[in-house]
């Protein structure tokens, strides 16, 4: 099954997580500051770099320029651009732009990188022995097992992708046994009266009967998740004035499909109506000069058509000269 990008971004997460606490990380990844993180990534650049790094490198800092080498671009990279990273892995923002995501994977050298739709990606299990997120596989047997003897079951618990509990083939059904014989040392006499043996039998039926339910939903479940994509998709295309949630695979035409962020999805917008912005916009309002056209946005980041340009925070100059000089 592919690996949606939300997992793809966890999986890489949890790599970073497990390096840090092992202090296998790159000394400039230990010290999350602009300047240090821009120097691992020009170190870094020195070495060989493949096709696939060069265009997470091109992406993250914005230049397209293919005379310049991967080391002259990120030479020139600004080291701003490093913030957003930096304010996502220190926990200061709940989501972060998937260009960042992909120079962490490189910097971190996770394998498989970039994301890709319609690609399976996988992990080793961390120290602790908690499996990191992967395709949920088919149960088999192990080749060295004795024909016919019995496939070890598998541990219930509940899939991370798609939080169907996992139930064995065959599962034990507990119930109370009572015996009519006097318990050794006891001395207490334990009769099963009929009221108990129709009660146990309820029993036994009704949690038989639940784990048959459970089973076929969980089950059904799953293949629907399998063949229908989660609700709105995992990507995302601008559409006029805000983001559309839509599937991966769906083709939108003169638009681009990008992996969906939630925060974009919710808050951010292309203000239509300028004549409404006041000086209580300055740090929330943003805004773009394209074709000596300005553009206004209710929040920073990379611009949605535009891609590589990054929206600018509006300032007072922007206020008095093209929004209070057309309105007086």
């Amino acid at each position: 099954m592919a690996t949606h990008y939300p997992d793809y971004r966890q999986l890489v997460m949890r790599a970073f997580e497990r390096k840090k606490k092992n202090s296998t990380l790159p000394h400039g990844l230990m010290h999350l500051k602009p300047a240090k993180v821009k120097e691992e990534c020009v170190k870094k650049c020195t070495k060989e770099v493949n096709r696939r790094d060069e265009k997470i490198i091109r992406d993250f800092c914005g230049d397209l320029n293919e005379e310049r080498s991967c080391h002259d671009i990120m030479q020139r990279c600004d080291r701003d651009k490093f913030r957003p990273l930096i304010n996502y892995l220190n926990g200061r923002s709940e989501s972060t732009d998937e260009k960042n995501i992909e120079l962490l994977a490189w910097l971190i050298d996770f394998p498989g990188r970039p994301w890709e739709l319609g690609k399976t990606y996988s992990g080793d299990d961390d120290e602790n022995g908690d499996p990191v997120l992967n395709e949920a596989t088919p149960a088999t047997v192990d080749q060295e097992t004795a024909p016919g003897s019995p496939a070890t079951p598998p541990v219930a618990g509940r899939d991370e992708l798609t939080g169907n509990p996992i139930i064995p083939e065959n599962p034990a059904i507990p119930f109370l046994m009572y015996s009519s014989k006097e318990k050794e040392g006891a001395g207490v006499k334990v009769a099963e009266t009929s009221n108990q043996k129709k009660l146990r039998g309820r029993s036994t039926r009704t949690l038989a009967a639940a784990v048959i339910l459970s089973l076929a939903l969980g089950t059904g479940g799953m293949w629907w998740w399998k063949d229908n994509p989660r609700p709105g998709g995992n990507c995302m295309y601008w559409q006029e004035d805000h983001y559309e949630p839509v599937a991966c695979n769906q083709k939108i035409a003169n638009g681009r499909v990008i992996a969906a962020d939630t925060m974009k999805l919710k808050n951010f917008r292309k203000i239509t109506r300028p004549d409404t912005i006041t000086y209580q916009a300055i740090g929330k309002v943003w805004y773009s000069k394209i074709n000596d056209k300005i553009e206004y946005y209710t929040a920073g980041g990379e611009h949605p058509v535009v891609f590589g340009r990054q929206l600018k925070p509006i300032t007072v100059y922007i206020i008095d000269k093209y929004i209070r000089g057309m309105n007086e």
